[in-house]
């Protein structure tokens, strides 16, 4: 991975000369990029740059900046980039990095955790500086329980969104997605579906939806990097919370893996083949 800072002076990025590693994030954003092609590369920069105004950097983000960005990305080979807000120190006025990452391997179906706690994160309404505090989760997740990603649910038992993607689910032909009050983060991918979706007439509702309701339904959690992915199983980690509280005996049958309903083959593939058809060259 090659990072580089921006030197706003004079518009253009360079090597850093001191560890900055232990910098605080303030604001981050990444993509997919496959031979220099990108889905919704407007909607990033809108996002990090409405993240960077909520810390009073709006102004830094600049068309210099993403022109920048832009040319530090091989047109070749598949890359995971990510532009970053950092807080070097409390001295220091703070910085824009931007770190070219190859993509790592893509999937297409997740085991998903119900978690036994609430949404942990503290910056709950800006994407970068939870996700640290989120790939802990995960990690302890799939360490613990064998699962690819968390749900991130409310203190009235209703799911935000996933650790690092955007939910939605199905109702036989309606597509379902957060009501918007449960303060998702803004997801891209899930914006590109959902805009596609009202283009083919296909019935959208905004709901609210726990976690166990969704064993009933075909769910889908999107992110930028694997697009859409089917959720195959969901385990229930509260089940082992509560048997460990009561002081039981911990064995194989503590958690419920349940899938949900068979995916619609068709209607999955089909929305897969057309969101791989998006990517365009990055204007400027």
């Amino acid at each position: 991975m090659n990072v580089w800072l921006w030197n706003q002076q004079d518009h253009r990025f360079e090597e850093p000369t001191t560890d900055i590693s232990s910098s605080k994030l303030m604001a981050a954003d990444s993509w997919l990029v496959e031979d220099g092609r990108v889905r919704a590369f407007d909607l990033h920069r809108t996002r990090f740059g409405d993240a960077a105004a909520q810390v009073g950097m709006g102004d830094a983000i600049t068309d210099d900046f993403w022109a920048a960005v832009v040319e530090k990305i091989p047109a070749k080979g598949e890359w995971f980039p990510r532009v970053d807000l950092l807080d070097v120190s409390p001295d220091a006025e703070r910085e824009l990095a931007f770190r070219l990452r190859p993509a790592p391997t893509r999937t297409q179906e997740l085991k998903v955790l119900i978690p036994p706690y609430s949404d942990p994160r503290i910056t709950p309404n800006r994407k970068g500086p939870d996700i640290a505090l989120l790939e802990r989760v995960r990690t302890e997740a799939r360490e613990q329980y064998g699962c690819d990603e968390v749900l991130l649910i409310n203190g009235d038992g209703y799911v935000i969104e996933g650790a690092t993607t955007s939910l939605l689910w199905w109702d036989e032909e309606t597509l379902c997605a957060q009501d918007p009050e449960l303060g998702a983060l803004p997801g891209v991918t899930s914006a590109v579906i959902l805009e596609e979706a009202r283009a083919r007439s296909v019935p959208i509702e905004l709901r609210r939806v726990r976690p166990e309701e969704l064993i009933e339904h075909e769910a889908w959690l999107v992110n930028a990097l694997h697009g859409i992915r089917r959720v195959s199983e969901l385990v229930d980690g509260r089940d082992l919370h509560d048997s460990v509280q009561r002081g039981d005996e911990p064995n194989q049958t503590w958690a419920e893996h349940r899938g949900g309903p068979h995916a619609d083959a068709v209607r999955l593939g089909r929305w897969r083949e057309w969101l791989e058809t998006i990517r365009v060259a990055p204007g400027m």
